[in-house]
């Protein structure tokens, strides 16, 4: 192995480390609040750039872990190495309040390579849900105490889950895939609430921290089936389905409630708990994706997850059953194209639509948005620079909800190489 190769192991490896010794992607969502917190869009950018699709995605060049059956598709002597960062713009309104906050960071780090002519695998680490809220308010007089002034109350969340996963996948008979990941779940979210007599010295507020370490494997499976068509299968069509199973994430629940006293905190209860748990529903995905000779992929798929059993300290009775529609399209004039580089260049769009799993006050919290992106191939490689815009809305402002209007930016490096050739000696 060359130096230049060398090197590129060397920082995956470092920037692995860092990313899993820091937080993910920070978000200032109130509904970041509830549940496992914020999950958006998964996936890397050049599939983020066509609405988010994953299932029917079968492209030797890329990392497509959401669906581990793609990971067949690779050459057999080839690498493929792909990290990217991320940026976000949201603005939340809520009422006549409105306020702006920008966030960004390293988003995910992954490779995949082939085992043997009929197996592939791959590993990969991003992040999976994100908790970052700052929530105020004031009460006059809830008690009907008039001396007691007004009541202030601090909510405040951080935190979130990393996922780490290593996959493989098969290929049993031609042009049909399975495929599996095991993912390490890991992380802590902190919920912490104040309550403050500003006017008042004879009662005193109070601190209450909830504070939840996750550490847990899941497993989720993939297959998909490619049909071609045409005198010189210019056509191709990828079936592909997955489902994450159900299981519940083990948690260390520590309850931390205190109160000032004379300068000092003191404590009044102090409960942890190692046999805590979130429940993780099962999650079915299924799409298909339509391809002509290199050119034009067009991709739909629809997910579904059931969270209405599931509960959490924070969310019970708050969570409902959670559907999305995808859609997408890549366009490439011509990829093999030597003398213009416009040609080479993967135009990419797509829609998305969520029915998040959140229900609050009789609203379900819709999540939609449309997807731009591009794909800058290097010369004379398969290496790639990729970036995907997503403009979306989430919320509503019906019954003092949040209405959040974002732009998020994603910056991917997918580098392929041939690593496995063996070199000949004259």
């Amino acid at each position: 192995m060359n130096n230049s190769k060398t090197l590129l192991l060397t920082l995956a490896l470092w920037t692995m480390s860092f990313v899993a010794s820091s937080q993910s992607l920070t978000t200032y969502s109130p509904y970041s609040r509830y549940g496992l917190g914020e999950i958006r869009n998964q996936g890397y950018a050049n599939t983020k750039a066509m609405g988010g699709i994953t299932q029917g995605i079968r492209n030797g060049t890329w990392v497509s872990y959401l669906n581990p059956a793609s990971y067949t598709s690779q050459d057999t002597m080839s690498f493929i190495f792909d990290f990217g960062v991320e940026g976000a713009t949201v603005n939340y309104k809520s009422g006549n309040q409105s306020n702006t906050n920008s966030t960004g960071n390293l988003h995910h780090l992954a490779m995949q390579f082939p085992l043997t002519k009929w197996m592939g695998a791959s590993l990969g680490l991003q992040p999976y849900s994100n908790v970052g809220y700052r929530i105020k308010h004031t009460e006059m007089d809830p008690y009907l105490l008039s001396s007691i002034g007004p009541i202030k109350y601090y909510h405040n969340g951080n935190g979130g889950i990393t996922q780490f996963y290593f996959g493989t996948a098969v290929e049993p008979f031609k042009n049909f895939s399975i495929g599996a990941n095991m993912s390490y779940l890991f992380g802590a979210i902190e919920y912490k609430f104040s309550e403050e007599f500003p006017e008042y010295s004879t009662y005193v507020g109070y601190d209450e921290l909830n504070s939840f370490v996750v550490r847990d494997i899941v497993f989720s499976f993939g297959a998909q089936y490619t049909i071609f068509a045409g005198k010189e299968k210019e056509y191709k069509i990828v079936l592909g389905a997955t489902l994450d199973n159900k299981t519940s994430l083990n948690a260390t629940h520590i309850r931390f409630v205190s109160y000032p006293l004379g300068g000092t905190t003191d404590t009044i209860v102090y409960e942890e708990n190692k046999n805590n748990s979130f429940e993780f529903p099962a999650n079915f995905s299924g799409g298909f994706t339509f391809a002509y000779s290199n050119k034009l992929l067009v991709g739909a798929e629809y997910s579904f997850q059931d969270w209405t059993k599931a509960q959490y300290l924070n969310a019970n009775g708050l969570l409902t059953n959670s559907k999305s529609v995808r859609v997408g399209v890549q366009y490439t004039p011509n990829p093999f194209d030597l003398r213009s580089y416009f040609k080479r260049i993967s135009y990419r769009a797509g829609f998305y639509h969520k029915n998040t799993y959140l229900q609050l006050r009789d609203n379900q919290i819709n999540d939609y948005g449309i997807t731009f992106g591009v794909g800058l191939p290097f010369r004379r490689t398969r290496t790639s620079f990729n970036i995907a815009l997503e403009l979306g809305r989430k919320g509503t402002l019906d019954n003092g909800l949040v209405q959040e209007s974002y732009g998020i930016i994603n910056f991917g490096f997918t580098f392929y190489d041939f690593w496995f050739v063996k070199q000949k000696i004259n």
